[in-house]
């Protein structure tokens, strides 16, 4: 018989739609997978009105999993909810306790020590995200915490494997994280569906037995899991996309662009500076959060305005006269500005029209340029252009982009070969 689910979502903003809610969807479609039909997917407020749905679900689904509520403040409730559901006292875990401790200190208040209060007889879930664990009732029950960077770990690293222990012969199948670089859910959905029916055409495999797949929408990148058929079929479909779309785009592993950057500079001893203008210094504070970066980024210039890119960058007036900040020769003259002044082994330069005004017939918003400069190298310039859903989105990808073609830069790679290749933005 189909085991059933129900999914339990907390916090006041998802109700308010201040926030959107992309948990219940992920949760769904794994246990799916996993031979569960979710009968419900319920959002409430913090305001215990947890209790009232767990009271309600306790006797009708056999797996229930809960996301929020678990964080140090007053309206953190959901622990004392599901403690008075069970009838057992909330307790401190002292593992959680001493991997709170070195998250904060040692001076706890009642507030942080909260979240290391856990239900008796309930297994914690470590969180290595954030300071607030999760707890289980392995098989039956799951309490998860709200954000995204805690949650989604946690999902993928404990909780799947625990049900999938608990299921006997149903088992989650085999899978290849892939993590995409600005590329839009929508084309990503149509390209899988046709490579995985050219894969199966080609290797005569019957589509039933073929990958299936899904995707996890984030704030820089969409993970893409290829799940079910075998390894030959999976990377051959991941093989038909990387063709598509381009091998630099979509990456094995949960990675991020600027992974990728950090390692090989890392590899090679280099540093890397920036000036950036349509994204703000965006494109700075992706390197900067990564651990170690002082060793290889010497920094970023926000030259927003044109005085800015003249004065500090030395860009000809009469090049931004003539050509205007958004051309090849200005990001050019930005590249070469800021590696005269840093010394570093290679520089990016970004400008562009991220809207929603300022775009003309030559330049729509969404077009951006890009310039790279190195000492003893030609200075390379490539253009792209995003499709401008909002300004935000514009740099964005704008940032993840620079990152990702400075590191095609520094291999070595010409740029407007690869650009050409990235036929959808």
């Amino acid at each position: 018989m189909m085991k059933r689910a129900a999914i339990c979502i907390i916090g006041s903003e998802l109700v308010r739609g201040i926030i959107q809610d992309s948990h219940g969807k992920t949760i769904a479609t794994d246990l799916t997978r996993l031979g569960y039909t979710t009968t419900e997917i319920t959002i409430v407020p913090d305001d215990g009105s947890i209790k009232r749905v767990l009271e309600r679900l306790a006797n009708s689904v056999d797996l229930i999993i809960t996301t929020g509520g678990l964080g140090p403040t007053s309206d953190d409730i959901t622990r004392d909810a599901i403690a008075d559901l069970f009838g057992v006292d909330l307790k401190v875990d002292e593992a959680a306790r001493e991997h709170l401790v070195s998250q904060v200190g040692s001076q706890l208040n009642d507030a942080n020590l909260r979240q290391v209060m856990i239900p008796e007889g309930f297994s914690i879930l470590p969180n290595g995200h954030g300071t607030a664990p999760g707890f289980c009732r392995p098989g039956s029950f799951f309490s998860l915490p709200g954000p995204p960077k805690e949650m989604l770990p946690m999902w993928n690293h404990f909780v799947l494997p625990n049900i999938k222990e608990g299921l006997g012969p149903i088992r989650i199948e085999e899978r290849l994280e892939v993590s995409a670089m600005f590329v839009p859910e929508s084309l990503l959905e149509e390209a899988c569906a046709s490579a995985v029916a050219l894969v199966a055409a080609e290797l005569g495999i019957d589509p039933v037995e073929m990958p299936v797949w899904g995707t996890r929408v984030q704030l820089y990148r969409i993970s893409l899991y290829l799940q079910g058929g075998s390894d030959q079929t999976r990377r051959a479909v991941l093989a038909k996309l990387q063709e598509d779309i381009g091998e630099e785009r979509l990456v094995i592993g949960d990675i991020q662009a600027v992974d990728i950057l950090s390692s090989l500079l890392k590899e090679r001893g280099l540093t890397v500076a920036g000036a950036e203008s349509c994204t703000g210094g965006l494109t700075g504070t992706l390197l900067t959060d990564a651990p170690g970066s002082s060793s290889y980024f010497w920094g970023s210039m926000v030259t927003y305005a044109n005085a800015a890119k003249e004065r500090v960058l030395s860009v000809d007036h009469e090049i931004l006269e003539r050509y205007g900040a958004v051309s090849s020769q200005t990001v050019g003259e930005m590249a070469e500005g800021v590696l005269e002044l840093s010394g570093v082994d290679a520089t990016f330069s970004i400008s562009g029209i991220a809207g929603p005004d300022g775009g003309s017939d030559d330049k729509p918003v969404g077009t951006v340029w890009f310039g790279f400069a190195s000492p003893g190298r030609e200075t390379e310039k490539v253009s792209l252009y995003f499709r401008p859903y909002t300004r935000d989105s514009v740099r964005r990808r704008a940032a993840v982009c620079a990152i990702l073609l400075l590191e095609q830069y520094l291999k070595g790679n010409k740029l407007l070969d690869i650009v050409n290749q990235w036929q959808y933005i």
